[in-house]
């Protein structure tokens, strides 16, 4: 990574590798898998959606967050190149079911590993 005179990143110089995930982060994020089950945390978002839709600014923010991302935080998430602001509710709550899914197997298949 290239500096100028002033100690500044220089523009369209190669970054770095980035930050390493600590070993606490992914502890942290090993709990949390483990403590709600998918089938839970598919009732958990049902929930919220049920909440959202009677007009629970919480549960429509808790969503959002999930969905989309917070402001300068957007989550790409996309099913087969459509994008989320194309999808129904529905959809967008199937898809996101759909991902957690996926990354359970997926964890679970690197434990039994």
């Amino acid at each position: 990574m290239q500096r100028d005179e002033k100690g500044q990143f220089v523009k369209g110089g190669k970054g770095g590798p980035g930050r390493p995930k600590k070993k606490r982060e992914e502890r942290y994020y090993q709990i949390a898998l483990s403590a709600v089950s998918f089938k839970e945390w598919r009732k958990i978002i049902k929930k919220a959606a049920e909440q959202a839709a009677r007009g629970d600014a919480t549960a429509r923010r808790f969503l959002a967050d999930y969905l989309v991302g917070k402001p300068g935080e957007s989550l790409d998430i996309t099913s087969g190149g459509e994008p989320l602001d194309k999808m129904t509710d529905e959809e967008r709550i199937a898809r996101l079911t759909a991902i957690f899914d996926a990354a359970r197997a997926r964890r679970d298949s690197e434990s039994s590993d």
